[in-house]
This record gives C-alpha cells, sequence and structure tokens, in this order.
C-alpha cells in the first residue's frame, strides 16, 4: 500500500537523517498498534509498505510521484526510528570493469560507516532529486537540513560524462527520473562524511556521496537546475 504522511509526522520525519538520498526506510507503529511495521519513505511525505515493495514502486514510476500523493490516503505513524541501508543491501551485478567504464568506484564504505570531514569552502556538492519541492534543502535560510545526502560536482559530472543512471549509480529505491539537480557550497565549518555508494535497492552504487549530519550553513544553497 502507498500512503502519505499528515504534515507533523513529515515534520518529524525530517528531524531525522535520511537512509540514503531522497529516502528514508524506517520502522514505525500504525496508530492503535503496539507493534512496529516498516516502511520507505520518499521526500518525507510518500509513505510506501516495506512488504511488496517492487510493486509499489512499479505504481509509482506508472502514475507519477505527483498523482499518487494526491491519491493516497492518509496514515498515521508514531515513533519512527530509522533504518540503515544495510537492510537494503544486495550482490553487487557489475563487473569490476563495468563499474571503472562508468567511473564508478567499487569497495569502500559508505558515508554512514565513515568519519566526518570539514569542507574546504570552495567545492560544490550536488543533491540528485525526482521532486522540485525537495523537503531536505532549507528554502528560507538557504541551506540543507541536517541529516541530507549529497554527491559531489565531480562526481554528478562523472555521471552526465559517461551517460551514467543516476538511480542505479546511487542506488536509489524509487526508480523515478531524476529531473532536478540543487546545488549546494558548503563553509569551511560545515563537516560532512564522504563515502562511497553501496550496492542497495537492486542496485549497483559506486557513486559518491557525502553526509551532511548538520546540514550546511545559511546561505550555502546556490541554485536548482534540471537534470
Amino acid at each position: 500500500m502507498i500512503f502519505k504522511a499528515q504534515p507533523q509526522f513529515t515534520q518529524s520525519l525530517l528531524l531525522l537523517p535520511e537512509t540514503g538520498m531522497g529516502y528514508q526506510i524506517i520502522d514505525a507503529k500504525r496508530y492503535g498498534r503496539h507493534t512496529t511495521d516498516r516502511f520507505i519513505i520518499y521526500n518525507s511525505e510518500l509513505i510506501v509498505d516495506y512488504d511488496n515493495l517492487d510493486a509499489n514502486k512499479r505504481q509509482i514510476v506508472l502514475e507519477g510521484y505527483t498523482k499518487m500523493l494526491s491519491q493516497s490516503s492518509f496514515i498515521e505513524l508514531d515513533s519512527p526510528t530509522l533504518v540503515r541501508r544495510s537492510v537494503a543491501s544486495n550482490i553487487r551485478m557489475f563487473s569490476e570493469s563495468s563499474m571503472k567504464n562508468k567511473g564508478r568506484y567499487s569497495g569502500g564504505s559508505g558515508s554512514v560507516d565513515n568519519d566526518p570531514i570539514y569542507a574546504n569552502g570552495t567545492d560544490i556538492f550536488v543533491r540528485l532529486s525526482a521532486y522540485s519541492d525537495d523537503k531536505r534543502i532549507d528554502f528560507n535560510k538557504m541551506r540543507l537540513k541536517d541529516g541530507t545526502y549529497t554527491t559531489t560536482e565531480a562526481d554528478y559530472l562523472t555521471c552526465k560524462k559517461y551517460n551514467d543512471d543516476p538511480i542505479d549509480r546511487y542506488a536509489l529505491p524509487n526508480d523515478e527520473p531524476i529531473k532536478w539537480a540543487f546545488y549546494v557550497r558548503p563553509k569551511s565549518n560545515d563537516k560532512y562524511r564522504p563515502g562511497i555508494v553501496q550496492p542497495a535497492n537492486n542496485h549497483n552504487g559506486g557513486g559518491i556521496e557525502a553526509l551532511f549530519d548538520n546540514g550546511t550553513s545559511d546561505g550555502t544553497y546556490l541554485e536548482k537546475k534540471p537534470y
């Protein structure tokens, strides 16, 4: 089943970090129940049962995110806890040579397993999204919200150079076409955790990712461009 979040629940989700760029996997209680169920959340507002996930993804791609959001019923959930991306991991399908031919990396570890480092104040990071109103961007303070993933501008340009599939490169779960690129230049006092996207959601990964646990400083969001 596919649902939409109550506005107050969306706000509670935005207080949690992402599981990966553009999505969260959570365990939460349905209203009136004592046990938890697992859900995957797109853009902090479209809620999908983790069971039968492939069929739900196909429906979203077929109908489109906006239509699915408008026709889905609200669901009341409580006590959300974030689930690590490793629950959605899978065996890498590409050969090592195929990964290199796409400018991807193998091995290493994801951002969540690495220590934070300081940005240099000049490098640009890019957040890819299917949604023009990406909820992890604070458009008032012009910053990334806490717990937000991006990639580097260099890896984004590599993805474009090789005409690579960003959904597979960044192991995104919803399979909706990427439409937007959000550009951010963190300040030198902003920290992020660099990493390599690990295989997940039936995708290979291998792109570069950056997790900004504390978001970025005010005024660091630059612009939005079509992908």
